[in-house]
């Protein structure tokens, strides 16, 4: 096993309950979709990659596996919810590669993350949205190089971009979003959170939802505050 996947294991196995994820709806179709949430942390553009306005009114939160075929069919569905909002909406992806689908899971994670440093969460953000367009999903990974994916998302320095991959900084920063989503009560992916950042309010819900889902509870959190 590579040095990156072993540390990376080690790490998440600390997160036992997660390690046996099962499959999840990919649809909003059953009833009571939504469900509360423990602890949260917030949504802040000075410690990770934010899509849409630093601050908002709402935050969609997202725990993704970028080799999870749910995750794939969710794809950029969050960013056309923060696209359509008008301003009052903004995003964050957060990363949660199950070891039941290996390696290409934990190096994609990686290199999104630090491809984001790289090229702000501009980069980020497309890195992702392409690797979940070409992913064969299950652990195949992508055609072709996902360095070439991260050059086209603007990470120019690829021996920067392998250190970054292989650095246990790294490794700890999916280590903290892992604990993260076990915090939240996070039991499958993708695993969407919707927040009210002025009343601090969150529901969460999984599977591939669509952007009308995740606008419906965004104004039933609107109308819940004028209430």
């Amino acid at each position: 096993m590579p040095p990156f996947l072993a540390a990376s294991a080690r790490l998440l196995a600390a997160a036992a309950t997660l390690a046996l994820i099962a499959a999840v709806p990919t649809t909003a179709q059953a009833t009571g979709l939504w469900h509360g949430a423990g602890p949260v942390v917030p949504v802040d553009a000075a410690l990770e990659p934010v899509y849409g306005p630093p601050a908002s009114d709402y935050s969609v939160i997202v725990w993704l596996d970028p080799e999870c075929p749910y995750c794939k069919m969710l794809g950029r569905t969050p960013e056309n919810v923060v696209d359509a909002s008008g301003g009052r909406v903004n995003l964050a992806v957060r990363m949660m590669p199950l070891p039941m689908h290996g390696q290409a899971a934990f190096v994609a994670a990686a290199t999104a993350i630090c491809v984001g440093q790289q090229a702000t969460a501009k980069g980020y953000y497309r890195f992702l949205d392409r690797y979940l367009q070409l992913t064969r999903t299950n652990g195949a990974g992508v055609p072709g190089s996902v360095d070439a994916l991260a050059q086209e998302a603007g990470a120019s320095d690829l021996a920067r971009l392998s250190a970054c991959v292989h650095a246990p900084e790294t490794v700890q920063t999916l280590g903290r979003e892992y604990e993260a989503a076990s915090t939240a009560g996070v039991t499958g992916t993708p695993a969407i959170v919707v927040r009210d950042n002025r009343s601090g309010l969150v529901a969460m819900a999984e599977g591939a939802l669509d952007a009308a889902d995740i606008s419906r509870m965004i104004q039933a959190m609107g109308a819940q505050k004028a209430d």
